[in-house]
């Protein structure tokens, strides 16, 4: 507060019930953390009490600076416990290779003054990493099964290059990444995209090759 008014209006939405963010909160604070000016092309708003306790809210731009020529994007989610900032954009709480991913984790588990070099510091942000890239791919995998066209013409086709950069990188998540992929085949028109799934689907059973 300055002079009795409030200086910072933004929120901590990351804590507060999903139910009670409508689409102008998120859309506010998507603009303010990542210094944009369009909307975001997805969101997801994380709980969870196990294994970890974590209020996440992450999202997904609508571009990336990358392709552009910009130089390698830095990573975009900041680590808080308790609503206490630990780290801005910390490089440890995901893989690099979604470093296109902006937001905020919170973990009250997280001790505030948090070190690398103390061995159960950096399980803790270990078990949190994986905990979280494990719901950004489920995330993923849903919005793929669900609206197919929304993931194909607007997540794929810009951000493709991350989930391969990923299956290659990612050992534990190489598997789920691998069904996120898609390709054109002989069989589609040009431009059109499968999954492998739905190209074995259209393979007849004499075919050993992909």
């Amino acid at each position: 507060y300055l002079n009795g008014n409030r200086v910072n209006t933004v929120e901590a939405i990351w804590a507060m019930d999903p139910k009670e963010v409508d689409d102008d909160k998120y859309a506010a604070f998507y603009k303010y953390i990542a210094h944009a000016y369009d909307d975001p092309l997805d969101c997801l708003h994380y709980r969870a009490d196990a294994p970890l306790e974590i209020r996440a809210l992450f999202y997904i731009p609508s571009f990336h600076s990358e392709k552009y020529g910009m130089g390698r994007m830095e990573p975009g989610v900041s680590l808080y416990s308790r609503k206490v900032l630990i780290e801005a954009k910390s490089p440890d709480i995901l893989p690099d290779w979604l470093r296109f991913v902006k937001g905020v984790v919170d973990s009250e588990d997280l001790p505030l003054a948090i070190s690398r070099e103390k061995p159960q510091d950096s399980a803790l942000i270990a078990k949190l990493r994986k905990a979280l890239t494990r719901k950004i791919v489920n995330h993923l995998t849903t919005m793929a099964r669900k609206q197919p066209d929304k993931y194909k013409d607007e997540f794929y086709r810009e951000y493709s290059f991350f989930l391969k950069e990923g299956v290659c990188q990612d050992y534990e998540f190489q598997e789920p990444l691998s069904k996120l992929l898609r390709f054109e085949t002989s069989k589609t028109k040009p431009g059109e995209l499968s999954s492998l799934d739905e190209y074995l689907s259209r393979c007849p059973p004499e075919q050993k090759d992909i």
